[in-house]
C-alpha cells in the first residue's frame, strides 16, 4: 500500500466511454430507420393503426436518442468526468451521487452480459437504500481495473 500512497497524488478520475455512448447513440438511429421506412409503407396502404404504433416507436426512440446524446456522448466527446474517486470518497456523475467512504462497508464487482457494475454495501440505510450499484458501461476503462482501483482506494483510506 506504500507504493499505492506515492502514486495517489489527487484525486482519479475515470471519464465516460466514447465507444460505448457511440454504440448506445447508434441503436436508436437503426431502429428509427427501420420503422421510419415502415411508416411510409402503412401510410401508402393506409392503415392508420400502423401509422399510430409506428410514430409512437418513432417518438420512443427519438427520445431515447436524444437522452443518450446528451447524457452520455456529448460529455464522452467534451472528455468529462463519469466516476471520480477522491479523498472524500466515490463521485458517480452519471447519476448525481456521492458516497463518502466512512459510509462505505464493502466494494464488489458484479458481472452482466455486456458490462458489470460495481456495488457500493453501504453501513447504513440511505435514500439509496443499503447498496448502491454503479453502472460501468459508460465510464472508460476495464470494468475489473476499475473496480480493483476503486477496492484499493477504499482500503487506503479507511484502512481496512
Amino acid at each position: 500500500m506504500a507504493i499505492f500512497r506515492e502514486l495517489m497524488t489527487g484525486p482519479i478520475e475515470f471519464p465516460y466511454s466514447k465507444n460505448s455512448a457511440l454504440l448506445g447513440i447508434l441503436l436508436p438511429i437503426i431502429f428509427f430507420a427501420i420503422t421510419f421506412n415502415n411508416l411510409r409503407v402503412a401510410w401508402l396502404i393506409g392503415s392508420m393503426l400502423a401509422v399510430a404504433v409506428i410514430c409512437l416507436a418513432d417518438t420512443i426512440f427519438t427520445a431515447f436518442f436524444v437522452f443518450i446524446l446528451i447524457k452520455r456522448l456529448i460529455p464522452a466527446l467534451r472528455n468529462q468526468v463519469a466516476l471520480e474517486l477522491n479523498e472524500e470518497g466515490i463521485i458517480d456523475y452519471q447519476r448525481n451521487i456521492v458516497i463518502e467512504w466512512a459510509d462505505v462497508k464493502d466494494i464488489s464487482q458484479e458481472f452482466g452480459r455486456s458490462f458489470s457494475k460495481m456495488v457500493v454495501d453501504l453501513k447504513h440505510e440511505t435514500d439509496y437504500g443499503s447498496q448502491i450499484a454503479i453502472s460501468l458501461r459508460w465510464v472508460a476503462g476495464k470494468d475489473k481495473e476499475i473496480c480493483e482501483t476503486t477496492m484499493a482506494y477504499f482500503e487506503e483510506m479507511t484502512g481496512q
